[in-house]
């Protein structure tokens, strides 16, 4: 085998014989060749087929000198073979995707889920239950093969087996001293009658979001407490529920309105429940601490009276109802006329812009992380139609929401 052409028709062999798509990735992490078997692709990556490199922490310039069957978080199988000609790296093959197991509902649910893909809840079903079923044993003879007919060297079932077994229990060494590092962040937040407590919810009171960007996060070396004697992760999530509780108590000490701040609590521990692994309790930690510290620093930048204030905690409560000058008139009790004067000279517009406005943010969430339609979101945010709702929205926004919803949806981010 000397030429890219032999290659390109060896990865054709194989992926005829095994009926399953070959990818060859050069060592700068290109796609230079690819066999689909008419296979369909992921629907999370179909359109960016680098992206399932990540999924499977897959790196494109390391060599291994055997057939690596890897998993990514996706449920998804793959066998990659590294090639070399004359001692030179040639590249990478990738064979898959395929299953070692059957696939039940409640896994693709739970995937559709944690990846937000409700708009193609049905692609992920058909896609899931079109993957092949191949046991353990016939995938590692599948990769031998595939090795030897690359690199011209047979090995055992045995060896390949041992070797891959030893290659991510080292990954997972790794992982677990990165996840000790990781959990710094989330366990030392908590820790009673600490320095570090009082700095963090401080600056969480105080709306110092730049503070946070340049916060060493990583400051004490000790161990957390354990919260949990049966699990790892329960102790890490009941660590994280103590700190969503501090820092929603912060930030009503920093203005937050005390509902908006127990209703972002309960969203965050719910959260938090469907989680399963460290890195995404990690992430969630900190969206935690910037969500009440931006918010906090919102209101302290608005400075608005106390008056006002009510005003724009009342719209944002109720953000979902018809809200008329009226209803904010009565429970601040003063004149709709002078009501409107007022929060016209704190606020810079109407109080109907504000609405419009505040709904219009709302609306731009529901379009990046619900599969909500755009008749449903008009309805759901009280416009009268869905064609004033666009109007409204391109207003505000620059573009309609259709537009807004392909180009932000959550399957981009």
């Amino acid at each position: 085998m000397n030429t890219s052409n032999n290659i390109e028709r060896l990865c054709k062999i194989v992926a005829n014989t095994f009926n399953l798509p070959v990818f060859l990735i050069n060592s700068y992490g290109d796609i230079v060749f690819e066999y689909l078997v008419n296979k369909p692709l992921n629907p999370l990556y179909q359109n960016n087929k680098e992206n399932f490199f990540e999924v499977m922490k897959f790196d494109p310039q390391k060599k291994y000198d055997f057939p690596i069957i890897r998993k990514n978080d996706l449920s998804e199988k793959f066998i990659s073979v590294s090639i070399s000609y004359n001692e030179l790296f040639k590249g990478t093959i990738l064979v898959g995707p395929f299953v070692s197991y059957s696939i039940c509902d409640k896994r693709i649910n739970g995937i559709i889920n944690d990846t937000r893909a409700f708009s193609i809840r049905d692609k992920m079903f058909h896609y899931y239950q079109s993957l092949p079923n191949i046991k353990h044993e016939k995938i590692l003879n599948m990769g031998i093969l595939i090795f030897y007919s690359f690199n011209n060297i047979l090995l055992s079932p045995e060896t390949v087996n041992t070797k891959n077994k030893e290659l991510f229990k080292s990954q997972e060494t790794n992982q677990e001293v990165n996840m000790i590092i990781s959990n710094k962040l989330q366990n030392h937040m908590i820790q009673h009658d600490r320095q570090f407590e009082k700095q963090i919810l401080n600056i969480v009171k105080e709306g110092k979001v730049t503070e946070l960007d340049n916060f060493q996060m990583m400051k004490e070396e000790e161990d957390a407490s354990v919260l949990s004697k049966s699990s790892h992760m329960r102790s890490v999530k009941n660590h994280i529920i103590t700190l969503i509780t501090l820092v929603s108590l912060a930030a009503i000490d920093g203005g937050l309105d005390h509902e908006i701040a127990i209703t972002l609590r309960d969203e965050f521990i719910l959260q938090l429940e469907d989680l399963n692994s460290i890195e995404e309790t990690r992430k969630l930690a900190r969206t935690v601490l910037y969500t009440y510290t931006e918010k906090v620093l919102q209101i302290k930048n608005e400075g608005y009276s106390k008056t006002i204030a009510n005003c724009v905690n009342f719209i944002n409560k109720n953000i979902y109802e018809n809200i008329t000058l009226n209803d904010l008139s009565e429970m601040i009790d003063l004149s709709p006329k002078y009501l409107s004067v007022l929060f016209k000279k704190e606020v810079g517009m109407t109080i109907s812009e504000y609405i419009q406005k505040a709904k219009i943010e709302e609306a731009k969430k529901l379009l990046s992380y619900s599969s909500n339609t755009i008749l449903d979101i008009s309805s759901l945010l009280n416009f009268t139609d869905q064609s004033y709702f666009t109007k409204i929205f391109k207003k505000y926004v620059g573009v309609t929401p259709k537009v807004y919803r392909e180009t932000h949806y959550l399957l981009k981010n």
